[in-house]
């Protein structure tokens, strides 16, 4: 911990009696667990193959974080992950509210997202955190924190909910958060899938008052308090073996699977045509998806506030050949891919081959009458 961040004794018994007057800070207590069939987490641990993790954070104007609190950030995931060459934090300028007025949440994430720079270095592990004010943006979004569980590489941080806490406390969220990202609790044999049973671990599910003022004794003391099991966990995922299937290109993480590959931001899938990961062009991709979230949510005349179930709406599009320039043969492959995306574990995706596949036999149908 850095030398000028200190809890005093007076804002620890503050903290206590809110805490036993309100339940907040921290993710919900009951959470759906975290998907199992990928594991980015090993992406970021393990040293290969990304030696590196970028931390891009965007926040809106006039929101504060607390003093250290990148600094914190970056030591949380400099302690947890094994990064010949180290971590990179990096505090975008803050954004123009009037910028994503009518923009449920998700998409405003989006929005912000540039990326990691392009250079001659291998692409780095990649994680979004996205920071905003929920007395003034985003009406109707969840107030808790939390990670995308079909995309755990970004987290969303909310400072009106622990607005009254010491700063201190801000510090103990983003690493809970950032604890999911590098995945922990998945492990059942002493979490439910979303949150370790452990008293006192930094991943417990909140409220839980123990826990909280625990968390602010010990960030006083400079402990991260993870519990043991969870120790263990890291231990074991950063010596076991890759997960071959994944790789990051820029902030995207490209997931390969039967005949096709998928590349997943929070809150955003593409469906790209090609087994082939190596040929998703990701800054024309991240281009594409911006366009189209402007054109389709910001331009039209008629504006409405975002209701609460589009701020957890995920996304997805499709990256593969024209509809009217298809060779009968791409159309075949086409077909195929969709088919088999029909199972994807992701329902997104699921969602989204389905859509396609039916819009295809509807135009067919049309074309023989």
């Amino acid at each position: 911990m850095s030398p000028g961040l200190r809890v005093s004794p007076r804002a620890i018994w503050r903290a206590v009696f809110l805490l036993l007057v309100v339940t907040t800070c921290g993710c919900a207590p009951k959470s759906p667990p975290f998907v199992t069939y990928m594991h980015p987490e090993r992406l970021y641990l393990r040293d290969q193959p990304c030696a590196r993790v970028y931390v891009e954070v965007d926040r809106m104007e006039r929101v504060r974080l607390p003093e250290h609190w990148a600094d914190e950030l970056r030591a949380f995931f400099e302690k947890c992950c094994l990064k010949p060459n180290g971590v990179d934090v990096v505090l975008d300028v803050p954004l123009s509210a009037s910028e994503y007025q009518g923009l449920p949440i998700s998409l405003a994430s989006i929005l912000c997202i540039d990326g990691p720079p392009t250079d001659n270095r291998p692409p780095p592990a990649y994680v979004h955190v996205f920071v905003y004010d929920g007395k003034t943006q985003f009406k109707g979004a969840k107030r808790n924190p939390g990670v995308t569980r079909w995309c755990p590489t970004g987290i969303s941080i909310n400072v009106d909910y622990a607005d009254f806490f010491p700063d201190a406390f801000a510090i103990h969220i983003i690493r809970h958060e950032s604890g999911h990202v590098l995945g922990l609790c998945r492990n059942t044999a002493h979490g439910d899938g979303a949150h370790c049973t452990r008293y006192g671990c930094l991943m417990y599910p909140m409220p839980d008052w123990q826990s909280q003022f625990g968390g602010m004794v010990h960030l006083h003391f400079r402990e991260h308090r993870l519990c043991d099991n969870c120790e263990q966990d890291f231990s074991a995922w950063r010596q076991g073996p890759p997960d071959e299937t994944l790789r990051f290109a820029g902030p995207f993480l490209v997931r390969q699977a039967d005949g096709y590959c998928v590349a997943s931001v929070p809150f955003w899938d593409i469906l790209i045509a090609s087994p082939r990961p190596d040929v998703f062009d990701w800054r024309k991709a991240l281009s594409q998806t911006r366009t189209g979230i402007r054109q389709s949510f910001l331009g039209g005349s008629e504006k409405r506030r975002p209701s609460k179930s589009d701020h957890l709406m995920y996304w997805a599009t499709f990256l593969g050949p024209p509809e009217k320039n298809m060779s009968p043969e791409e159309s075949e492959q086409t077909i195929a891919l969709l088919t088999s995306a029909l199972n994807d574990p992701s329902p997104g995706v699921r969602r989204l081959a389905a859509a396609r596949l039916k819009g295809r036999e509807e135009a067919t149908q049309s074309q023989k009458q």
